[in-house]
């Protein structure tokens, strides 16, 4: 369903939340260090995120 750089992502992100337990800038600042581009990775999950079938 999803690319690996987004499964990466998804990893990385919820790997964050240990840290910090909501979405703050902290939050996203942490996620920037291990994946500056985590944006492009945020996005292609937002419009395709949608479809997948579990």
């Amino acid at each position: 369903m999803a690319t690996p750089k987004v499964i990466d992502y998804i990893i990385v992100h919820e790997l964050c939340h240990f840290h910090h337990r909501d979405h703050t800038n902290a939050f996203w600042n942490e996620v920037d260090k291990v994946m500056p581009d985590y944006r492009e990775r945020k996005e292609w999950l937002r419009v395709n995120g949608a479809s997948f079938e579990i």
